[in-house]
């Protein structure tokens, strides 16, 4: 029986090959210059950027931080230059049991300047790569905008963003109104997609108090579950809070340390995470902590955690085969001395180039659906 994690390796060879045969000289120049080539995958999978910035200016939000702009443009590369620079990526596994793919974690992904870009690598991701996509948005998108969006991905993973129904106005000045979004849902629901509500930030002695209303008003318009996100924060994010009017008290009594400058700081919000996931579970909504199981269950398929925290829907995780993970340690050029579970993430020990073993992390991390960490000894 062949080793399924060498047959992820070969086919990310394979994928890759003909890929290039797509392209032109130039074309193929500036996908491999493109961070998108070479950047490590983050927790939740791999982001993909289809806009350089972002013109809602939420006042929560981190990327002006970050260096980008509080404008938009759209991303340079076109669909297949995308595909063939994930699938250049030294740490990018292709295929339907490979690396996650999230759309909209730095800019909109919707806005209209962007929007057409948007379904173009939806449409190339899903036909030449196959991964399981995730997006995020604040956008309202109208029954022709998910019957596009359905017919680029079936099985496409919706998260919209609200997470406030009383302050929006001063948290979200140029963001689209939350009844619009709660559209949104009722709009991918009604098309079979599993709109999941995205509530995220959380915010201390700001938005935590409305989930009652916000979760079950969201189960109305038809999601299937919630994402409950944390909240970081540096200065200007609190400045600009500050000056809005909200008060940052119950904010700042939960950091670990004081932020400074452009630095983000995680908030504490574990009890407040756990309170309205309880009471997710007890009104119908499937609970998650993290976006990237929500982009699993959608995709038919439950992870290690998932079944820890009572969400048993979709196709059972796979129990890591010890012998599969050294095979393929060989043919990438590796050594691994051992694995270990803590808790619920797997740890992979081992020598050599820390590139390919961290890409060998990851195929185990995604053909088992396991959380999978390389260490070298």
């Amino acid at each position: 029986m062949a080793n399924p994690l060498i047959e992820l390796l070969k086919n990310k060879e394979r994928v890759r090959d003909r890929l290039e045969s797509l392209l032109n000289e130039n074309e193929k120049e500036a996908a491999l210059k493109d961070r998108h080539s070479y950047r490590k995958p983050l927790l939740c999978g791999m982001t993909v950027h289809t806009g350089i910035g972002c013109p809602l200016k939420c006042l929560y939000c981190y990327i002006g931080d970050m260096g980008f702009p509080w404008t938009i443009k759209p991303y340079p590369l076109n669909p297949l230059q995308l595909v063939y620079a994930l699938a250049s990526n030294p740490y990018f596994i292709p295929g339907d049991r490979g690396t996650f793919i999230a759309l909209g974690s730095v800019t909109e992904p919707f806005l209209e300047i962007v929007k057409e870009k948007t379904i173009g690598y939806i449409e190339a991701i899903a036909k030449y790569l196959g991964n399981p996509i995730q997006f995020s948005t604040k956008m309202y998108l109208s029954k022709e905008d998910v019957i596009r969006l359905k017919e680029a991905d079936q099985g496409i993973s919706p998260l919209v963003t609200i997470v406030t129904l009383k302050h929006y106005k001063r948290l979200e000045p140029y963001a689209p109104n939350p009844l619009r979004r709660m559209e949104t849902i009722e709009n991918l629901s009604k098309a079979g997609l599993k709109p999941i509500l995205f509530y995220r930030p959380v915010i201390p002695g700001i938005n935590d108090r409305e989930y009652r209303e916000l979760l079950s008003l969201a189960r109305e318009y038809g999601a299937k579950g919630v994402v409950v996100g944390g909240f970081r924060v540096t200065e200007n994010i609190l400045s600009r809070l500050e000056k809005a009017g909200f008060n940052t008290t119950y904010v700042i009594e939960r950091l670990s340390s004081k932020p400074k400058g452009r630095r983000q700081v995680s908030v504490n919000i574990g009890d407040l995470k756990k309170r309205i996931m309880e009471y997710a579970l007890s009104i119908g909504l499937t609970p998650f902590p993290l976006a990237c199981m929500a982009n699993l269950y959608t995709h038919g398929w439950r992870c290690v955690l998932m079944e820890e925290i009572g969400v048993h829907n979709g196709r059972k995780y796979s129990k890591p085969e010890y012998n599969h993970i050294v095979e393929a340690s060989e043919y990438l050029g590796v050594e691994v001395f051992k694995t270990r579970f803590y808790g619920n993430k797997l740890v992979i020990y081992g020598r050599g180039d820390y590139s390919k073993l961290f890409l060998l992390s990851e195929v185990v991390k995604y053909y088992y659906r396991v959380c999978t960490k390389a260490k070298m000894v």
